[in-house]
């Protein structure tokens, strides 16, 4: 009789977990991967119309930085916390090469990528939206306008007022961008250190995170920031006047989907793709004070406003950057940010 009975046992143990693998196939939900407040606030509401849509439940993780967040997949690569990331171009340029945690955009299964600007996009990311880096500052502190990026050396009163990324964030924009308005090229970073230095008596913060530098704004730490039009959004949500300009040279950044390799790429792309419709696209873009990356996407006026102008838009290579953002964040800390 022992023989039957296990034969019955190994039987039922099949069937149970027979029954176990469609319950884990039909698990219809996914996790993305974002920056908090600005970020998040942008992204719950449209994920709960994919939800509607879709059937797909959406779970929004918090990532403090891009940084942060390519640390925790690559700690994590065999159970990845996440099925699509956000990050910015310059990050993804580089992480995307691991081919253990990331995966090529299926195009097929993505057919909205046809629609997204040129340059927004790459066989392994796309953009969900673009922004400039910009001058955030509050007009209740700052009576005379600021107009061009040489104010922000060249005017007293703006004397420890400013506050501008350290080299970790975004990049290396804050170099880029003192190299340009002062006579260099997009590529003189000799020139952009020089000028950093000289911005020193300038500066009230070199701030690390968004939250940080959106704190000395509201705060009255900071009246001017070199930062993105999102800043503003979220000081104006506060009840403070604020004003942003973006004059040239604008460097252009995107922040930028990508899709992990979890297992539910499938799911992730629907997300990608649900991203990249003209109106929803539209409405990140609004919710977050960015421009949107979809051919024919309309721009809010009040954001059109804060816009720079075409001709004054300047597009960094991020290949170029990755080989040297190391080597200037060192040189940052030792010779601006002591």
């Amino acid at each position: 009789m022992i023989k039957p009975i296990n034969k019955i046992l190994v039987l039922a143990l099949a069937a149970g977990f027979g029954a176990a693998t469609p319950a884990a196939a039909a698990d219809k939900s996914i996790n993305i991967m974002t920056w908090g407040t600005t970020w998040q606030s942008g992204l719950r509401d449209l994920s709960k119309e994919f939800t509607k849509k879709t059937g797909i439940d959406v779970n929004l993780v918090t990532q403090a930085s891009s940084g942060e967040g390519l640390v925790k997949l690559q700690t994590m690569k065999t159970k990845p916390p996440a099925d699509v990331w956000f990050t910015t171009a310059s990050v993804a340029e580089r992480a995307v090469a691991d081919a253990d945690l990331f995966v090529p955009l299926p195009v097929d299964k993505i057919p909205n990528l046809a629609n997204v600007m040129p340059g927004a996009s790459t066989s392994h990311y796309v953009a969900a939206y673009g922004y400039p880096i910009s001058i955030v500052y509050r007009t209740d502190l700052i009576k005379e306008p600021i107009t061009q990026w040489t104010d922000l050396w060249t005017r007293k009163d703006l004397a420890r007022k400013v506050t501008i990324p350290a080299m970790s964030m975004y990049q290396g924009r804050s170099l880029m961008t003192a190299s340009l308005a002062n006579g260099g090229s997009v590529t003189d970073d000799e020139k952009g250190f020089e000028m950093l230095v000289k911005l020193k008596p300038q500066v009230a913060i070199f701030y690390t995170s968004d939250a940080q530098a959106r704190t000395a704004l509201s705060q009255g730490e900071a009246a001017v920031m070199m930062g993105t039009p999102a800043a503003a959004k979220r000081v104006a949500d506060a009840g403070l006047p604020v004003a942003v300009v973006s004059p040239r040279p604008a460097i252009m950044n995107y922040d930028v989907m990508t899709i992990i390799k979890s297992g539910k790429e499938d799911l992730a792309a629907q997300y990608v793709n649900f991203v990249l419709e003209q109106s929803v696209n539209e409405k990140l873009a609004s919710n977050t004070n960015m421009g949107p990356v979809v051919k024919g996407a309309k721009v809010p006026e009040t954001l059109a406003a804060q816009m720079p102008k075409p001709e004054d838009m300047v597009t960094l290579d991020e290949k170029w950057v990755n080989l040297n953002i190391a080597k200037w964040v060192e040189r940052f800390n030792q010779e601006v940010a002591n």
